[in-house]
């Protein structure tokens, strides 16, 4: 088999993305970022949580109206990447409105199409405050190169969730996060690593530059350890890793 295909090792990248003011440069950064990670060769590329969202918007207020705006845009850009790479999109998240109830989505992607999505389940002090619902659904895409699931962000921090998707076949958990100012500042990824080795699983955290400090650094983690990290960057920048999916599935067959 060659390189990227189910059974040897597979390109993963994360979008290490510095967010701005601008809804407009932020869709701007990630459009660049999903291509230049694509024509690198990874397979699936993963955008932080909130990307698009403005990084100046405090005032609850103003969250129903913006977030009606990037859902539209935010949704065209990630179906026209994903149609045009040949790689999984998994898309941050965005504010989804369903019935009425906005969720904290992330969406899926494929040759432009929507997979599937995954909505958010703990919430946030910011995101209780805003109204935001949760979702009750978890889901793992089986996929030519492994079997993969999503959290989103403060869903880590329960244990349940990573056994959950463990326990569903996944064996590659993508993992978007914006370390809000609440968040406790953390060094390192303790949590994460702890998950991985504790489930057997890659767990790829997707954080973004404002988040250093709290928690939110990017990292792709195995359960044998960091493969790959992002160190107080200050710019945007691709995190990328082979994952050694032969090397996971012997050390979930001996146990």
């Amino acid at each position: 088999m060659n390189k990227g295909q189910k059974g040897t090792f597979v390109q993963v990248s994360l979008v290490h993305m510095q967010i701005s003011e601008s809804m407009e440069k932020n869709l701007e950064t990630a459009e660049q970022m999903l291509y230049k990670a694509a024509d690198s060769g990874s397979k699936f590329i993963c955008l932080p949580e909130y990307f698009a969202f403005p990084a100046n918007v405090e005032d609850n207020n103003q969250i129903e109206k913006i977030s009606d705006t990037i859902h539209d845009q935010a949704v065209q850009l990630l179906k026209r990447v994903s149609k045009e790479v040949d790689a999984y999109i998994v898309g941050g998240t965005i504010f989804e409105k369903y019935r009425g109830d906005y969720y904290n989505t992330c969406l899926f992607l494929r040759h432009g199409k929507i997979l599937g999505k995954f909505r958010k389940m703990h919430r946030t002090i910011w995101e209780k405050k805003v109204g935001l619902h949760v979702g009750s659904t978890f889901r793992v895409f089986e996929t030519e190169f492994c079997k993969t699931g999503i959290l989103i962000c403060a869903d880590v921090f329960y244990p349940r969730t990573v056994r959950k998707l463990a326990s569903l076949g996944a064996e590659v958990i993508f993992l978007p996060v914006s370390a809000s100012r609440t968040h406790p500042p953390v060094k390192g990824h303790p949590l994460t690593e702890k998950r991985a080795q504790e489930h057997k699983v890659f767990i790829l955290k997707n954080g973004n530059t404002r988040s250093n400090s709290r928690g939110g650094n990017s990292a792709i983690i195995s359960p044998w350890g960091i493969i790959n990290q992002a160190k107080e960057e200050l710019n945007t920048k691709i995190i990328s890793a082979d994952l050694d999916m032969i090397k996971l599935r012997k050390l979930r067959a001996s146990t």
